[in-house]
């Protein structure tokens, strides 16, 4: 499992869980536990190398980060 995180206290992130799988979801901390909110393929497939695959987590969570703020407007 690899996780991006960009801080200790922040309460969502992106987890990759490894092995072949070629999905990256992103989780928000509600209630005292990881919740699944999103989930993205990674579109060409497995990356070539670690740094390849934080990229991907990195840009997964901003997009993320945007539809997070595109539904909180919706719900208001």
């Amino acid at each position: 499992m690899m996780i991006y995180q960009p801080s200790v206290n922040s309460t969502d992130r992106v987890v990759w869980h490894g092995g072949e799988s070629t999905y990256l979801h992103y989780e928000k901390f509600i209630n005292d536990m990881w919740l699944e909110r999103d989930v993205q393929t990674l579109g060409s497939g497995l990356p070539r190398s670690m740094s390849e695959m934080h990229a991907e987590m990195v840009e997964y969570y901003q997009l993320s980060q945007v539809l997070e703020q595109e539904r909180n407007k919706q719900l208001m």
